[in-house]
């Protein structure tokens, strides 16, 4: 899919990710409208929608997924316009594609199907998405409520558009218990005994990385990289803190 980020090789079922999932899940199931979910970067947006998206499809739901990195309004409607209707051209004028768009939507309505438009990195975009999103609600409403629309940014919205969702979640930092159980996780899953990491590893690795996943992420990655050529070492604080030194700035962000 256009602009669509290649998903993630692991997801943790931390109970803020889970509670989000849960309560999106539950919104698309009752076909609301809108639903929004913000948090910074590696929080777990993404990996959030992309399982999302794995139970919606599972429950019969039509979904599509786009990045609005880099899009301006009219390139996001047309890249939507042409992922549902055959009869959308990128280079047809707006009115026109909303006027293909709506007769799809009243179509789909009329079949009973059940549209989910997952939209990712809305704060990335080239310009204010605030008509596309608008557009977007009233597909909804002229399609009987057939369409709905997931929302991520880093980000709540601004505007009337955050009155009119249902649904704002808000992604924070894992704790110290859940950081320790995602560390956890992600060692074993790259080879790590877990007797060769001690408490104070862990600990370190969630203070370093002030709870964000994905930081948390890359440093489980180099430790299992460390323990491959190095069967034998004993990972502490001290090793922790020499990976994190490893890493620039821009690889741990």
């Amino acid at each position: 899919m256009f602009g669509e980020k290649k998903q993630s090789a692991w997801y943790f079922d931390s109970s803020i990710h889970l509670e989000a999932f849960s309560r999106l899940l539950y919104l698309i199931e009752v076909g609301e409208p809108f639903g929004v979910i913000c948090g910074p970067d590696g929080s777990g947006r993404t990996r959030i929608l992309n399982r999302l998206r794995e139970e919606a499809e599972r429950i019969g739901k039509q979904v599509i997924s786009l990045n609005l990195a880099g899009l301006d309004e009219d390139t996001a409607l047309a890249e939507f316009a042409t992922c549902v209707t055959s009869s959308a051209r990128r280079n047809m004028p707006r009115h026109q594609l909303i006027c293909a768009l709506r007769d799809e939507m009243a179509g789909r309505a009329h079949c009973n199907s059940h549209t989910v438009l997952m939209l990712d990195d809305l704060h990335r975009a080239q310009s204010d998405m605030e008509s596309f999103l608008r557009v977007l609600t009233a597909l909804n409403a002229g399609g009987q409520g057939k369409l709905t629309v997931i929302v991520a940014s880093d980000r709540p919205l601004e505007n009337g558009l955050s009155l009119e969702s249902l649904l704002q979640i808000r992604l924070m930092a894992l704790d110290v218990a859940e950081s320790s159980d995602f560390v956890r996780s992600l060692v074993r899953r790259h080879g790590v005994p877990t007797a060769a990491i001690d408490e104070t590893a862990i600990r370190a690795i969630h203070e370093l990385s002030r709870g964000n996943t994905a930081r948390m992420a890359r440093v489980c990655e180099l430790i299992g990289i460390l323990h491959e050529a190095s069967p034998g070492v004993h990972v502490s604080a001290d090793t922790v803190s020499a990976v994190m030194n490893e890493l620039t700035p821009r690889a741990v962000a």
